[in-house]
């Protein structure tokens, strides 16, 4: 059981060809009796779905291939001990199982693709992020959600500062000129270092700095926020040498490792969340910039067209609003009705997954946080 990212969800997005289940259901976290309550909604969510799959004409045993993955998870008692507020489990004869952080409205489709659109809003509110652990022990990288935290490797960048760095030497020196007071501009004393003939400790630190920063380039490739926990005086240092663009200008101040993993989540979560308000609010001013002109559209029918060629690079989609219809690929022409037909797509979702596919933005919002258009069931800001 794994927590939805944003390259799980680009997975799912391309399977196809059915028939595929899509089951979302709320969960109690573990307590008393807990289990019971949620296989028991597992158990109905498993006879609707095969109930479906019967009126599509599939055979008894077609259907226990299909959902038997699914089924066996009702004894499974370490995976209901780590439930969550919400499951979304996927079902082709595999199946794939993500915790959710907040409890989504139950349903069971059955259909050529996964029903993905709840991820949507669910990734909206809860984009992950990295933490970047730095102390005199062990420098740690970690993936954070509103879930919490989870450790990931570092590759080949050394792990420890202090096995490899003159760290203590560099922090009493550190703390000796800033706790230091003179008549220089600032009333701090400034910085005046003596070689012996060794390379200076800001050197060696610095040096394994970029060592880690490089580590971080190749293995962070989604451009999700990136946050430093460390002591003040690290901080400059790895700012000076940061190549990720996504570096967050406020950090965790103090030793990471005089911090439980719980502190360190919470506080690194107002920061990422913080990330994330601005980046949405930095996009939206520049579709109010640009309105009214080609750069933007909430016309369906050329918004959709300009999704499928990768020109949309930030999507805004209204949480409040459906959009069905049809799009045909070969000839870019969209057909929208105002009531579900039952070859229909949902837009909305198509547009929104094709989006994050492209390398693209989604923001799902509510009505009255659409920028420009709150009766748009999208908004687009394109890339040219």
């Amino acid at each position: 059981m794994d927590v939805l990212s944003l390259p799980d969800l680009k997975e799912l997005s391309r399977h196809g060809g059915g028939p595929l289940v899509s089951l979302y259901m709320r969960t109690q976290p573990f307590g008393p009796d807990s289990q019971l309550e949620n296989v028991g909604r597992l158990k109905n969510l498993l006879r609707e779905a095969a109930s479906r799959l019967e009126e599509l004409g599939l055979r008894s045993g077609e259907i226990y291939t299909l959902l038997d993955p699914v089924r066996k998870l009702a004894d499974d008692r370490p995976f209901w001990l780590r439930a969550d507020k919400g499951l979304a489990i996927f079902a082709d004869g595999a199946m794939r199982v993500y915790r959710l952080p907040a409890a989504p409205p139950e349903s069971v489709t059955v259909g050529s693709r996964f029903h993905l659109r709840p991820l949507l809003t669910l990734l909206g509110g809860d984009r992950h992020y990295y933490l970047l652990a730095l102390s005199q022990k062990r420098a740690r990288l970690l993936r954070g959600s509103a879930n919490g935290l989870e450790e990931l490797t570092l590759g080949d960048a050394p792990s420890s500062l202090a096995d490899e760095l003159k760290w203590d030497d560099f922090e009493k020196r550190s703390l000796q000129y800033h706790s230091g007071m003179s008549n220089a501009p600032g009333g701090r004393r400034p910085a005046v270092f003596h070689s012996s003939g060794e390379p200076e400790p800001k050197d060696e630190i610095l040096r394994y700095f970029r060592d880690i920063d490089r580590a971080i380039v190749e293995r962070l490739r989604d451009g999700a926020p990136l946050v430093l926990a460390a002591v003040d005086f690290v901080l400059p240092l790895y700012r000076e040498v940061n190549t990720y663009r996504a570096l967050a200008a406020d950090a965790v101040s103090g030793s990471p490792d005089s911090l439980t993993d719980e502190i360190l989540h919470a506080r690194s979560l107002a920061i990422a969340t913080a990330a994330f308000h601005q980046d949405r609010r930095e996009a939206a001013s520049r579709v109010e910039e640009l309105w009214a002109t080609p750069r933007t559209t909430s016309d369906p029918s050329t918004l959709l067209p300009a999704v499928f060629r990768g020109r949309v690079e930030t999507l805004f989609v209204n949480n409040d609003a459906a959009l069905w219809g049809i799009m045909d690929e070969s000839t870019e022409n969209v057909e929208v009705h105002t009531v579900r037909q039952p070859d229909d797509q949902d837009l909305l979702e198509l547009a929104a997954l094709r989006t994050i596919v492209a390398g693209g933005v989604v923001y799902p919002v509510t009505a009255s946080e659409m920028p420009r258009d709150p009766e748009a069931p999208a908004v687009a800001l394109l890339r040219y």
